[in-house]
């Protein structure tokens, strides 16, 4: 009997000791494989990203980076999901809705710009006041999207329902420009530089800016697969030390930063020059606005949540800044 006990506990230990070797292996093999970084079409707000990639900040601290390119937002959670990418800069609106409606179990660790986006309409559209836009057709790049929520507080703004505009999403902003420019749509509202290139272009004009809707308003942060950060915490050290790095960067090399802009977005440097006017780069969060943010989504019945569902808790768990407050104590 003794001995029957034996050699059970020795086949656990022996089955134990192979399923921890396989994690070991698997998860070695997951970051030497490579880290995929998720960001948005030639999106300005992720200048801090092209600047890493561009001065090869990353190989530097022996990381293996490979980047996928997402339509917006709500596309990139997709991408989350799916496993196609461990890191993302996105858009906080869609972070928060797919984060609880659909699951997506991610964590922001870092905020990356605040502005930046802009409702353009028509050069020739006659719409000079947020009240024309009543009856129009106002492109945006998706539901759900930070330019989808800041179109609806715009609209609320002047006391305008969103059944009053003929919203069309679903669209690229790069298509936008193209609808507009036929006159398929009114306006439309999307990120830097897509909104300065309409107007360089001489296809349409600013007819607010989303600072002007609200002032240093949340944008884009960087998110984390939450089992990538539980697993690889030292990687996403590192990363967010580059993201850091490279913002501060941006601030200090304006005329080379409009450089690396041209390239990594393929716009003009005027229009990158002018985009620029429009977006402030950052690393700490708003957390003041990204609660704002998330009150107002569910407010509107973007997110849905039961009564029992705790605002301030939920970020508590949403947010971690404890790898970004280590960055900045160093000395």
């Amino acid at each position: 009997m003794e001995l029957t006990k034996v050699k059970a506990i020795m086949v656990l230990i022996i089955i134990f000791s192979i399923s921890l070797a396989g994690y070991y292996v698997y998860s070695t093999y997951f970051v030497e494989s490579g880290i995929v970084i998720g960001y948005l079409e030639a999106d300005l707000h992720h200048l801090a990203l092209f600047v890493a990639l561009e001065k090869g900040w990353f190989e530097e601290e022996g990381l293996k980076i490979s980047t996928r390119v997402y339509q917006n937002g709500m596309a990139e959670m997709d991408g989350f999901k799916a496993g196609e990418i461990d890191i993302g800069y996105l858009g906080i609106a869609p972070a928060l809705i797919k984060r609880i409606n659909a699951g997506i179990n991610i964590t922001v660790v870092a905020a990356v710009n605040v502005n930046g986006s802009a409702i353009i309409v028509g050069k020739n559209s006659q719409i000079d006041s947020l009240e024309d836009l009543a009856g129009k057709n106002i492109a945006i790049p998706g539901y759900g999207t930070v330019q989808h929520f800041l179109l609806l507080l715009a609209l609320e703004m002047v006391g305008l329902s969103e059944e009053k505009v003929n919203i069309t999403r679903g669209f690229g902003p790069s298509n936008m420009e193209l609808m507009l420019s036929s006159g398929q749509i009114d306006g439309f509202i999307a990120w830097e530089p897509f909104c300065a290139d309409a107007v360089t272009r001489d296809i349409g004009v600013y007819l607010v800016k989303s600072g002007e809707l609200w002032r240093n308003h949340p944008c884009c942060v960087v998110a984390v697969r939450s089992d990538f950060l539980e697993k690889h915490r030292d990687i996403v050290f590192k990363i967010l030390s580059i993201h850091v790095k490279a913002t501060k960067w941006i601030q200090e090399h304006f005329e080379e930063a409009v450089e690396i802009a041209v390239k990594h977005t393929g716009f003009s440097e005027e229009t990158i020059r002018l985009a620029l006017e429009n977006i402030a780069f950052l690393y700490n969060p708003n957390l003041e606005g990204i609660e704002t943010y998330l009150e107002k989504l569910i407010e509107k019945k973007i997110i849905l949540v039961d009564e029992n569902f705790d605002v301030n808790q939920f970020l508590t768990e949403f947010i971690d800044l404890s790898i970004l407050e280590s960055i900045e104590s160093v000395p």
